[in-house]
């Protein structure tokens, strides 16, 4: 039978068991006051600081990922970047309504403002960056504008958690101040009511204030003895009465307020102990070293997720208390075994009835089965990224399970923001190392630019230092395809750097050829027949040069994907005629016998881009010219074999196809090297002393472009018989050849027409009239293209005036209004070439003004930007004098 207080009061006295009732309820009243108010501070407080902890790792991570983009161009950086912000903005949001403080609510409005401040920042440096590509304009704008408001989110973040936790220990020192006072009430109290109840009986009194004794005597140890980190001390009471009732709540607030201390703490301290942490088999080991005993687990694995789609694995990475014997393969793939199966399915599992012999845990005296197994993914945006598996000689607690699912979520952004920074490490490298290589080259081209100027016996070491180069690139060409997939940004960023040498090139080349055509010319008749041969030779190897930047762009616009294909209709006949042409006198001079041979039956026309099919053709002829010293060379057009066709897995499915095949009776190319042929830089004859020149990268340009229109290129030689190169191209046949023919007229008339201009428009002489007194302005930021091109001019008596760029020659152009004729570079500081055209068109007076563009990058649809601009025409760099004077001169008549 339950002998409750009020039973015994009943018993003994009425007024006891009633005075002795409401003492219990103020107890209990204050009692509940004090767990409300420690779970209230416990609660907001923890939340507070996890949010503020998160918007640190945030931050941090958002600055990385904008860093990483601009870098690698990668748009996951991208993603990552807009993810992070989104998620610190939700974070930031959260926190705004917790905190009440003043000063904690302006520091998350601070918060807020900085980060809004950042993106905004971020925003706008993409938008520039999307509009401009100028990676050093979007570093600069980073450093200057987006860094420092990102360095301001971790200290604001780190004071509201310093705030927050000052917060936290003061409601702790309420909350023991407002228990002092239960405390002292509740002995008082107590007291009154032990004597009020000796009065009534000394039996009584003292069953009830035995037990009232042990309560005040843990409640007051509480009061001078309770820290934070230190559990709260049990109330030992038996009795079946109310003051049971009060120790069993006391006990069971005393475990709940210990279970979550311990929760939040654990959680803390996981979540701090990442910081300076840069690979992933330290974060594991640090990480399965700490969570295994706070779990009270005594064996533990931590897995890592490698590959993709099937081949997905977890791989271990990290182990505590483990034997080797234990598991054969260190890789368990998705949906094998228990782990597996658990990162399939992204879900927990929890073994309780663990077989015998299933695995043990071990140690220098002895092993044993375990209790439980508790396996847990670890997932990223949906993802599972990593895996945990625990194993304890007792039962994990719903709390346990709680912390690991907790501390689980922000190893999560960890392990990727960790994944992430190691990756960008490796590009970094990687990046450095070939930024280093093509520092190296650039330096080698720039020497070899300024040895042009020295005497012919300098150039066999050039070409000897030049061979020993492309040997050093094809090897290191032949390892990169080995990580092609790896370095695939690698490539991208050295093709960008040959286009923009390609650039720089040019403009100092083209200088030095007007300036060696004028000398080669001697019109003042005051250079000696020697000097003459020298400038010759000069303008010369400048072409060559030339021939060798186009090689080099070609390429490097084929490996970026930026090579222009432009299908019409093109005809057979007249491709055969312009490389019969073009080719016949080099054969003549050779002593060699050229023919074009088309088989009956061909189609009169087909769609294809012309041009990249005579570039081809034009690299195949040069190469059969130039390695055949007697015999013949014959270019033979023919409708193609299927089987043909059949041994390339590209061509297997096309139905109909052309074959435009080279023969020479040249030295012909070894079968082990027939290969290498086609790689970049690669030559047959690859000695310092080899007979035949050129940079090796005809072959290579040819069979990317053949690749591009959708053929191949295929080799048959035998050395010293003679090669054969056949092009295998898909064709599209025009339905109207008169319609096609007349395409035809208007191409044919194109590519004679520089031919034309060549043979109609010598260089005029100075004392041509047409030319006197003509005032030109030339705006150009490179003084040696002003020095070349003005010396040029005044030889025709011209007037010239020059500006070094755009702004300065719209002021010029309106202090000087008879300047007739504007020579406009695109590539300036300031103002561009296209930003100075389209301003001087927005002057009345001059929108008739003749305006010949000039640029040195000689990229993709710069013609058309010219001409949208407002440009009259256009020429690339290096300049021809005989096509600027003929420019010039159509121009001027109009």
């Amino acid at each position: 039978m339950r002998l409750t207080i009020g039973k015994k009061m009943f018993i003994g006295f009425l007024a006891a068991a009633i005075f002795f009732g409401n003492i219990s309820l103020i107890f209990y009243y204050y009692i509940t006051k004090v767990n409300d108010s420690y779970s209230e501070l416990m609660d907001r407080r923890v939340q507070i600081l996890s949010n503020t902890k998160d918007i640190q790792v945030l931050a941090l991570q958002q600055t990385s990922s904008l860093r990483g983009y601009l870098l690698t161009q990668s748009p996951d950086f991208l993603s990552q970047l807009r993810t992070a912000n989104t998620s610190l903005n939700n974070l930031v949001n959260e926190t705004k309504y917790l905190v009440v403080r003043p000063e904690t609510k302006e520091a998350v409005a601070k918060l807020e403002g900085y980060n809004k401040e950042f993106q905004k920042q971020y925003e706008i440096l993409l938008a520039n960056y999307q509009n401009s590509h100028d990676l050093q304009a979007a570093s600069d704008y980073f450093v200057t504008h987006v860094l420092p408001i990102g360095k301001q989110l971790q200290p604001t973040a780190k004071f509201i958690t310093d705030r927050n936790q000052q917060l936290m220990e003061e409601g702790i020192k309420r909350n023991t101040e407002l228990v002092d006072k239960v405390m002292t009430t509740t002995l008082l109290l107590s007291i009154f009511a032990f004597i009020f109840t000796i009065v009534i009986g000394l039996l009584l009194s003292r069953n009830i204030t035995r037990n009232l004794f042990k309560i005040t005597k843990v409640i007051a140890d509480v009061t001078s003895d309770f820290k934070a980190s230190t559990p709260l001390p049990r109330i030992e009471v038996r009795s079946k009465d109310e003051t049971g009732d009060i120790a069993q709540a006391f006990n069971e607030m005393a475990k709940a307020l210990h279970e979550q201390s311990w929760l939040e703490t654990n959680i803390t301290e996981m979540a701090t102990m990442y910081q300076g942490i840069h690979d992933l088999e330290t974060l594991a080991e640090l990480f399965i070293t700490k969570i295994t005993p706070m779990m009270g687990a005594s064996y533990g694995v931590f897995y890592v997720t490698q590959g993709v789609r099937e081949q997905k694995r977890l791989h271990r990475v990290a182990a505590y208390a483990y034997r080797g014997q234990e598991m054969i393969s260190p890789d368990v793939r998705f949906g094998e075994g228990l782990v597996g199966q658990a990162a399939l399915e992204n879900r927990m599992m929890l073994l309780t009835n663990i077989p015998a012999h299933y695995i043990q845990i071990s140690s220098g005296t002895g092993a044993a089965e375990p209790a439980s197994i508790i396996i847990m993914p670890v997932e990223f945006e949906g993802q599972v990224i990593a895996a945990i598996e625990l194993a304890s000689f007792d039962q994990f607690s719903s709390i346990q399970q709680t912390l690991l699912k907790q501390v689980l979520n922000d190893v999560g952004i960890t392990i990727n923001s960790v994944a992430g920074r190691m990756q960008i490490e490796k590009l970094l490298k990687e990046s450095k190392e070939l930024t280093e290589e093509l520092q190296s080259q650039s330096e080698e081209l720039r020497l070899q630019q300024e040895e042009l100027q020295s005497i012919n016996e300098k150039l066999e070491e050039q070409y000897k230092h030049a061979e020993q180069k492309s040997n050093e690139l094809e090897k290191t060409k032949m390892e990169l395809e080995e990580n092609a997939e790896q370095l695939e940004l690698s490539s991208k960023y050295k093709s960008e750097f040959l286009a923009n040498m390609s650039h720089e090139l040019r403009t100092p080349l083209n200088s030095l050829l007007i300036l060696a055509r004028l000398l080669a010319d001697n019109d003042d008749g005051n250079l000696k027949e020697k000097q003459v041969e020298f400038a010759r030779t000069i303008y010369s190897s400048g072409n060559d040069l030339l021939q060798l930047i186009n090689d080099i762009l070609d390429l490097s616009k084929v490996e970026s994907g930026k090579i222009d294909i432009i299908p019409d209709a093109a005809s057979l006949m007249s491709i055969g005629t312009s490389l019969e042409k073009q080719f016949l006198p080099v054969a003549r001079q050779k002593g060699l016998k050229f023919t074009v041979q088309q088989e009956e039956g061909l189609p009169e026309t087909i769609i294809t881009d012309e041009y990249r099919l005579l570039q081809i053709l034009k690299n195949l002829l040069s190469n059969a010219m130039k390695f055949t010293d007697q015999g013949k060379v014959m270019l033979r057009i023919f409708k193609a074999e299927k089987e043909a066709l059949s041994q390339y897995p590209e061509m297997k499915n096309i139905d109909s196809a052309l074959a435009f095949s080279v023969t020479d009776t040249g030295i012909g190319i070894p079968k082990e090297q027939q290969n290498l042929i086609f790689q970049a830089f690669h030559q047959g004859d690859g000695t310092t002393s080899r007979k035949y020149g050129g940079t090796g990268l005809g072959l290579s340009i040819s069979r990317e472009i053949a690749q591009v229109l959708g053929g191949v290129l295929q080799m048959e030689s035998i050395k010293g018989k003679g090669s054969t190169i056949t092009l295998f191209l898909p064709i599209d046949e025009v339905d109207d050849p008169a319609a096609a023919g007349s395409f035809q007229l208007e191409a044919a008339a194109a590519l004679e027409e520089p031919a034309k201009i060549e043979e109609e428009t010598p260089l005029l002489q100075s004392c041509d009239p047409f030319w006197y007194g003509k005032k030109i302005l030339i705006v150009d930021d490179d003084m040696r293209n002003i020095f070349a091109l003005t010396t040029a001019l005044e030889k025709k008596q011209m007037k010239v005036v020059f500006a070094e760029n755009g702004c300065q020659g719209i002021k010029l152009l309106q202090e000087n209004p008879d300047i007739e004729l504007v020579l406009m570079d695109i590539m300036m500081p300031e103002m561009d070439g296209y930003e100075a055209i389209t301003a001087i068109r927005q002057i009345p007076q001059y929108q008739t003004l003749p305006i010949i563009a000039l640029t040195a990058k000689a990229m993709k649809n710069d013609r058309e930007k010219c001409i949208e601009a407002g440009a009259s025409d256009y020429i690339s760099k290096p300049v021809q004098l005989d096509q600027l004077f003929s420019l010039m001169q159509v121009w001027l008549y109009r």
